[in-house]
């Protein structure tokens, strides 16, 4: 893209350079439009902020000099700028064929409170909206609802030449006519007095501001009927009105009438213009969008979400408190795309205490309007407009005062400020707003790929982390440049309502590199994108030329049922949306558990082995991904399953249960203990693993799912039996090693022929610095004994206890105890060095035999 901007510029340069040469008036007045016209072209494509600035500047000097150039040729006062007005930009239409699941959810998306919003498919034709001989005035099927405070003083639905009459009547408005009109040629003053809605009226100065600076009138295409050839919103003669607006993925229509909400007070019960009470179209479409969202009663989102329904443009939320957030950088993108009208913004405020309301003069959650940004050296202002009819303004920072009587300190502006406007210093804004709201032109982009699907998410909270589950889209661009990914939630009946305040939950997209593959877990995210409370949320991100990433859709306590959503691409370059490909298309899961018996805690437990094992066999060398999940519903209610921390080990084995575990055998693991759920993505030759489940604390006991993802063939995984399982467990009376006690040994007794085990281990906790030990089964004491099996391993005699010492599998047989050959003895021996040999350490012997035995007690002995 760099490379065809800077040609449009070369291009320019070169035509520029012509205007001395030219010997007429009329060729140097062409010579600077095309000029114009090509920087400006240029301008569109260009992402880096000094270039727009220098692009910027030049387009507005040959503006200036083919106006002179204009006026030296026939005297014409009409500015060049009339002639090279920037045509409306043309918004890029997604190209993908839907899918027979996606044509169900944009039709699912008709049906929203009580009624049907069809895709827009052409605008209406005039007979629509005819009335004819003996025909009532189109009604709708039911009145919209009011909330508790608005039915207090409400005075009925009228239409809407009685409504503005009413309204009238109660303000004592003797100058404003009662006619219903839908045009004005001088400035808007709109505001909200008894809505709850602030976020749709200062959405609505926003849109009215831009076209007071001179842009075209983006509702020009919502409103029907419509007047084209006076470019103007028409009076309906049967009271019927049509509205184009953008929500459930598609453009929708949305048919209201003309009744009205009135008051039997001076209050209003909808938006009206101050300088023109009869000025109607406001009014309708408010009703149109309240109608889509629930009711009159409608407890207000934010400015980005209702702009983007009434004009289609991309919403993004600037949390303004954020670090990551740069005053500068973000001034000098919204000062040039505002000017070119390309952006509507507006501010919202947070939680401020009363006291701080009124001392400052804003309104706490309360939606503002951006209607001017101006700068002059390095300050930096915006003129607000507080949609409230009574509302206060900003007493703060400015150079320029809300008006003259003022006595704060600064420049009274020399343009008339309508009530409720005030400029505000920019870096003010930061420590008295919460959020900046952007409505993007999507014409700034040439091309577009939505993609709609369903989610209804499962995973408790505990596995947060876990993301194979979500939906993920693989997103790829022809050319290097910014890539705008945008993820609408469509509206449900119901959801975002008074009752639903708070829970409604919060959406956001991670972004990985990972070829358009899906990703398990959230390790590695390259973008992580704010969680936000309202339907939208854009992530901005650069992208490499036909490099394929992988965006994830992530949730925070979303409400129940399943949800429909649409995520849209947007670029300067062809791309590609597809949803995201598995690597590892096989799947096997397996459920187990920690119970008493084998709930063996963290590495560093002396039972750790005791933990869940599985045997996983692989044919072919390959990919993998195992996952584990602490299931979230659990036989006993007490245990609170969303706080156990777990983590997966992959050991290489024959297959067979790990009984010592060497630091050289572990070939991958999941990390950390994590809370609810451990991932393990690796690549593995053909052979035999042991795959080892723990939590991190010893005794947690909870259900459990293992799942295993392979790239090729399904690796065959079962769970390997609990130590010991089968036989009888005997465990030992303490071995209790004092500070001049280095050998222990107890005689035992066997009764029938055995295949014994023997396992050693810490009876309490121990220390750091603890010794190390020995365990052997010797035949006879003295100079003539045999050692018949040892807890030795990797010639290491002695060895640390802290996952226990092992003898076994062992066939014993009552011979082997006769006192004529010296008896058959169990010897624990201590390698006691410093501080250990001076504290006492207690280890306990657990025997696992398929016939009874007797272990006698310990006693003191040299060998």
């Amino acid at each position: 893209m760099d490379v065809k901007w800077s040609k449009l510029e070369q291009q320019a340069q070169s035509i520029e350079k012509t205007i001395p040469s030219k010997t007429s008036t009329n060729a140097n007045l062409e010579a600077a439009i095309k000029s114009a016209e090509l920087y400006l072209q240029a301008l569109r494509l260009v992402d880096k902020p000094s270039d727009r600035k220098r692009l910027d500047a030049k387009c507005k000097e040959l503006l200036g000099q083919a106006e002179k150039l204009k006026q030296r040729q026939d005297g014409s006062s009409k500015p060049v700028s009339m002639v090279l007005q920037k045509e409306k930009l043309r918004v890029p239409l997604s190209s993908r064929k839907l899918s027979t699941r996606e044509n169900i959810i944009i039709l699912e998306g008709s049906k929203l409170n009580g009624f049907i919003f069809k895709p827009w498919t052409s605008a209406p034709s005039a007979d629509e909206f005819s009335l004819q001989n003996g025909q009532e005035p189109f009604t709708d099927s039911s009145p919209l609802p009011l909330s508790p405070d608005q039915l207090e003083t409400f005075g009925g639905w009228k239409r809407a030449d009685d409504a503005i009459s009413t309204s009238n009547h109660h303000t004592h408005d003797q100058s404003s006519s009662d006619e219903v009109v839908m045009h004005s040629d001088e400035p808007m003053d709109l505001v909200q007095d008894l809505t709850s809605d602030c976020s749709v009226v200062a959405s609505l100065c926003a849109c009215t501001s831009r076209v007071e600076r001179g842009h075209p009138k983006i509702l020009r295409s919502a409103v029907h009927p419509y007047d084209y050839e006076n470019d103007r919103i028409s009076v309906s003669a049967n009271r019927k009105y049509i509205l184009k607006l953008y929500f459930n993925g598609c453009w929708r229509r949305v048919e209201i009438d003309d009744y009205l909400p009135t008051s039997k007070t001076s209050r209003v019960l909808h938006v009206i213009d101050r300088h023109h009470p009869g000025l109607l179209w406001p009014a309708l479409v408010e009703k149109a969008y309240l109608k889509v969202r629930g009711g009159y009663d409608f407890p207000g989102s934010n400015s980005g979400t209702d702009l983007a329904v009434l004009t289609g443009w991309i919403p993004q939320q600037v949390f303004l408190h954020d670090e990551g957030v740069e005053p500068d950088r973000l001034w000098e993108e919204i000062a040039t795309n505002f000017k070119e009208g390309n952006v509507l913004i507006t501010i919202g405020t947070g939680n401020l205490p009363r006291r701080e309301q009124k001392y400052l003069g804003l309104a706490a959650e309360h939606d503002y309007a951006v209607l001017e940004v101006s700068s002059d050296g390095d300050a930096k202002e915006i003129l607000v407009k507080n949609p409230w009819a009574d509302g206060d303004v900003w007493r703060g920072a400015s150079r320029r005062r809300p008006n003259q009587n003022d006595e704060a300190n600064g420049t009274s502006t020399d343009q008339k400020m309508m009530p409720g406007t005030f400029w505000m210093d920019f870096n003010s804004m930061f420590q008295y707003f919460e959020n900046m709201y952007i409505n993007w032109n999507p014409g700034l982009f040439s091309h577009r790929e939505d993609l709609h699907f369903s989610w209804q998410p499962q995973q408790p909270e505990s596995a947060a982390n876990i993301f194979v589950e979500n939906p993920q889209f693989a997103v790829t661009v022809s050319e290097s440049g910014e890539v705008w990914l945008l993820l609408s939630r469509h509206f449900r009946t119901g959801d975002y309502t008074q009752s639903t305040i708070g829970k409604n939950g919060y959406i956001s997209i991670y972004l990985y590199e990972r070829h358009g593959n899906k990703v398990i877990t959230s390790e590695g995210a390259k973008v992580r994108g704010p969680f936000v409370d309202s339907p939208n949320t854009l992530l901005r991100f650069h992208a490499d030329a036909r490099t394929t990433y992988t965006a994830v859709v992530v949730s925070q306590t979303l409400p129940p049922g399943k949800m429909n959503f649409t995520i849209s691409a947007l670029s300067k370059s062809t791309l590609s949306l597809s949803e995201a490909r598995l690597q590892y298309p096989r799947k096997s899961s397996i459920k187990s558990a920690w119970t008493r018996s084998i709930a063996g805690g963290n590495s560093d437990s002396a039972t750790y082995l005791a933990n869940p094992q599985f045997r996983m066999h692989l044919n072919t060398k390959q990919q993998l991904a195992l996952l584990l999940r602490v299931d979230h519903k659990n036989e006993d209610d007490s245990v609170d399953a969303t706080d156990i921390h777990v983590k997966i080990l992959v050991v290489f084995s024959n297959g067979s249960r790990i009984v010592r575990l060497r630091p050289r055998d572990v070939l991958a693991h999941s990390g950390d203990y994590r809370r609810g759920s451990a991932v393990v993505e690796t690549e593995l030759p053909v052979g035999n693993y042991t795959i080892i489940c723990s939590t991190f604390d010893q005794s947690r006991l909870a259900d459990f799912t293992l799942d295993l993802y392979s790239s090729t063939d399904t690796p065959s995984l079962v769970q390997l039996p609990a130590d010991g399982s089968g036989r009888l467990s005997i465990r030992s009376t303490p071995a209790v090693f004092g500070s001049t006690a280095n050998r222990l040994l107890a005689p035992l007794v066997i009764n029938r022929m055995s295949r014994v085990a023997f396992v050693a281990r810490h009876m309490i906790p121990a220390a750091p610095s603890a010794s190390l030990f020995k365990m052997t089964l010797e035949q006879g004491q003295g100079p003539y004994k045999q050692v018949v099996a040892s807890s030795e391993i990797d010639n290491e005699e002695f060895t640390s206890v802290s996952s226990g010492l092992r003898i076994g599998d062992l066939d014993l047989q009552p011979a082997m105890c006769s006192p004529e050959i010296g008896g058959l003895w169990l010897v624990l021996e201590r390698l006691a060095q410093g501080q250990a040999a001076a504290r006492d350490e207690v280890l306990g012997v657990e025997i696992f035999t398929d016939e009874r035995l007797d272990l006698e007690p310990w006693g003191l002995g040299e060998g």
